[in-house]
């Protein structure tokens, strides 16, 4: 029991990916036994991004072989962090399970280095030996969590559904004015949310003015915001 228990804890690495371990247990087991749902699993974290390759849509043709001029779409492609997110099975698989099986395969990877590879005159360095367990990790997370992805399908989970902000009031937690850009506070289910804002109409909008959220912009990665009638803002 006694080398268990030092072979968890030295060298450095062990000890960091024990603790690691630990905190997920005390989770789970916590998850347990308050009964909580899919959607808890997820822990707030919102992938409401469809990367599936879109099929060009057909374009009409005139009888006399032109065709008819078509508006190019507008809409960017994904980025690399997303198709990553996408590959990791996350939004398919609660991520608190996808993270959770990585930590797994990091702390066994972990345990299983240090018993061939003498890292205990590394000193704090040692910890370096996690960045490429990291990436074995994910390999190994990957191929573990494909076959959740059919089954989670299977009984309806479809990820977090995002959050529809317009029609909410927040408060402003910086000042804004015509085309300026800023940050409002948005309180959703008791926690605290900030999104980048601006002037509906370019009316000064000073911080801690309460707001209301009336639309967002054509690439959805602004909301346009107008001051609230109200008595908190008189």
């Amino acid at each position: 029991m006694t080398e268990l228990l030092h072979n968890l804890t030295h060298p450095l690495p062990n000890a960091v990916m024990t603790v690691v371990m630990a905190i997920l247990v005390i989770y789970w087991l916590f998850v347990f036994f308050s009964g909580a749902g899919l959607d808890d699993l997820d822990l707030g974290f919102d992938f409401d991004v469809d990367i599936d390759a879109a099929e060009p849509e057909p374009v009409d043709v005139d009888a006399d072989g032109g065709a008819d001029d078509v508006e190019p779409s507008t809409e960017k492609s994904p980025g690399f962090f997303m198709k990553f997110l996408s590959f990791m099975n996350v939004g398919k698989v609660p991520f608190m399970l996808i993270l959770s099986t990585l930590k797994f395969f990091m702390w066994v990877g972990t345990l299983i280095t240090t018993s061939f590879i003498n890292i205990t005159g590394w000193g704090t360095l040692s910890v370096l030996i996690l960045v490429p367990l990291f990436f074995v990790g994910l390999f190994f997370t990957k191929l573990s969590t494909n076959p959740l992805v059919k089954l989670f399908k299977e009984i309806g989970y479809k990820g977090e559904e995002a959050i529809d902000f317009l029609g909410r009031s927040g408060k402003m937690v910086s000042s804004i004015k015509d085309d300026k850009i800023g940050c409002a506070e948005v309180i959703v289910d008791k926690n605290p949310i900030k999104l980048n804002v601006k002037s509906i109409d370019g009316e000064e909008l000073k911080y801690g003015d309460y707001i209301i959220i009336a639309d967002e912009s054509d690439d959805k990665k602004l909301y346009l915001v107008s001051k609230e009638i109200s008595i908190r803002n008189i």
